[in-house]
């Protein structure tokens, strides 16, 4: 995709501190299409449009304006994988990050579909960690597709079960 403004695709800009230890730096994106968010929103060529939150360069914690920053700042950013009790060395976590997989949110509610790279599709219950596929079914373990729903979820690409996207 072509960036079809003079901005770059992601910019960072002037950092503050809040009271409360957060060292902030505004990060603004060109995103395509014009329908705006719940960010701030400058309109730009109509096929495109400039958007704008708050990054803390401590924590890595992202709020889309300053005042959101209520918790105090952590010095050690956390990690999804850290924070969802993931390990990269576990096979399976390993799968669920390399493998192509297509997931569609469903109606709402803890439901997913998932197609494997495989081609079978399965359906994932995020709110009862179950899946219909074969290795869940016989190891009654966590699978690849549970996983991989559950990182997305945490890496804000998925709405949660209540149909919100984490930010």
């Amino acid at each position: 995709m072509s960036n079809m403004s003079n901005h770059p695709p992601t910019a960072e800009h002037s950092a503050s501190l809040c009271p409360n230890g957060h060292s902030l730096v505004a990060v603004e994106e060109s995103l395509p299409g014009h329908a705006p968010t719940d960010y701030d929103v400058e309109i730009g060529t109509g096929r495109e449009y400039l958007t704008r939150y708050w990054r803390c360069r401590t924590c890595g914690q992202e709020r889309n304006r300053q005042d959101e920053f209520t918790e105090p700042c952590e010095d050690e950013p956390t990690s999804l994988l850290v924070d969802g009790g993931y390990s990269v060395e576990d096979g399976r976590t390993r799968r669920a990050l390399t493998e192509q997989m297509e997931i569609e949110y469903g109606e709402r509610g803890p439901r997913y579909a998932v197609e494997s790279q495989s081609g079978h599709a399965y359906e994932v219950d995020v709110e009862h960690g179950t899946c219909t596929c074969p290795d869940h079914a016989k190891r009654l373990v966590e699978c690849k597709h549970l996983r991989r729903v559950a990182l997305e979820i945490l890496a804000g690409r998925l709405p949660d079960t209540d149909g919100r996207f984490r930010r």
